[in-house]
């Protein structure tokens, strides 16, 4: 092998060593204990591990977006499912139970699985790692919006919502269109999330829970630019989670 060979090899080896004790001393000890350093050393771990997707981090059990699927709140004719966002913004307050078009994508997961986890685990902290959030980030509401499943895609190479896995690169069986845009949108995404300022975005459809041994959080999904949504309503954290 030649010296330079060895020099690359060895050095991603040990960088990944590095990830991999930061995210293990994670898992080991309580995040109710750990420092701000060590929380921000474990965080910036798990952006790191992130940046490389692999096949033996698929889940198989992504949420799908249907209407057969009875875990998810649908409206009366099952034209428009529940979901929510979490945010320090308040410009949603005074929109509730109005129709509102969207000027910027928006990230979402499943309304009920989201309070579901949060009515066992209330605390601030533990939300940002299961939602891949820097810790401290300041979050104090969540937004439940009806969407129409067709403004919506899941932030993945094959982006459709109506299956429970995503794959690690594009899809290249001709039946599958990925277009253009989609495919710059997801380019340019990857190539600014894994900085020191980044996000552990995954690429697999799920959050990256970085308070767990799994790393697998809740199903994520996009919100397209330009999609009306209904504001269902603006609940504070407490009261979510109650």
């Amino acid at each position: 092998m030649k010296p330079s060979t060895i020099s690359v090899f060895s050095l991603r080896g040990l960088a990944l060593s590095g990830i991999a004790l930061a995210l293990a001393g994670c898992a080991g000890q309580s995040y109710r204990t750990m420092s701000d350093q060590q929380l921000q050393a474990a965080y910036q771990a798990a952006v790191q591990d992130a940046a490389v997707a692999e096949p033996g981090e698929i889940s198989r059990n992504l949420t799908a977006i249907v209407p057969g699927n009875h875990a998810l709140v649908w409206d009366n004719d099952q034209s428009h499912v529940l979901m929510v966002t979490w945010t320090a913004w308040n410009g949603y307050d005074s929109q509730v139970d109005t129709d509102q078009q969207l000027s910027r994508e928006i990230w979402v997961t499943a309304a009920p699985q989201l309070q579901q986890f949060c009515r066992k685990n209330s605390d601030a902290l533990r939300l940002e790692q299961l939602l891949g959030l820097p810790p401290h980030n300041g979050k104090t509401r969540f937004v439940e919006l009806w969407v129409q499943p067709k403004d919506m895609f899941r932030p993945a190479p094959d982006s459709e919502i109506s299956d429970h896995e995503a794959e690690v690169d594009f899809p290249s069986s001709p039946y599958i269109a990925i277009s253009n845009e989609y495919k710059a949108w997801f380019n340019q995404l990857r190539a600014s999330s894994y900085g020191d300022k980044g996000y552990p975005w995954t690429r697999l459809g799920y959050t990256y829970d970085w308070g767990s041994a799994s790393h697998v959080g809740l199903s994520e999904f996009v919100i397209r630019p330009g999609a009306t949504v209904h504001v269902k309503g603006v609940v504070e954290n407490a009261a979510y989670c109650h």
